[in-house]
């Protein structure tokens, strides 16, 4: 949450002339609601069973972006499912950096928007805890702080090089 990856995502996806999708995105038109709805109305479990439901029924190609919310590889084994469907990208950032990030826009966030700063970080900093073995599955990992699209493409393309 808040590390980039809807905008690097899309930008990434233009540059490789891919199409792009965010799996949030995709949820709420599906569900016909947003996510924070669906978090309010039916609770996380429901979610995160439709996320990974919704993950297994998109069309992944070879020629796609698609940008998931944080918490979609630490369930379900979607990590194994995403690396064997493509190359996962962990845009990894400081507990810090992410809080900077989201203090502003919390009260779209289910999971943040009742908390003041110091809880944030908090939070953040033990979702990371938590969720760090699932994310350094990832077959890419590079610094999502001040990311330059180019450098991603150009660490894409030498990563598949190999």
């Amino acid at each position: 949450m808040g590390s980039g990856k809807t905008t690097a995502g899309e930008k990434l996806a233009r540059i490789l002339s891919y199409s792009y999708l965010d799996l949030d995105e995709f949820i709420e038109n599906q569900e016909q609601t947003s996510i924070r709805n669906i978090f309010e109305e039916k609770g996380e479990a429901y979610f995160r069973e439709q996320e990974s439901k919704y993950l297994r029924e998109i069309s992944i190609n070879d020629n796609s972006v698609i940008s998931t919310g944080g918490g979609v590889p630490c369930f379900f084994d979607n990590m194994d499912y995403m690396n064997k469907a493509g190359l996962t990208v962990y845009l990894k950032m400081k507990p810090e950096q992410l809080a900077s990030r989201l203090k502003n826009g919390r009260e779209e966030r289910p999971l943040i928007k009742d908390k003041d700063e110091q809880e944030l970080l908090q939070y953040i900093a033990d979702k990371l805890s938590e969720r760090e073995k699932h994310y350094q599955k990832a077959r890419l990992i590079v610094d999502g702080f001040n990311l330059k699209i180019n450098e991603l493409t150009e660490k894409i393309h030498a990563f598949m090089a190999q």
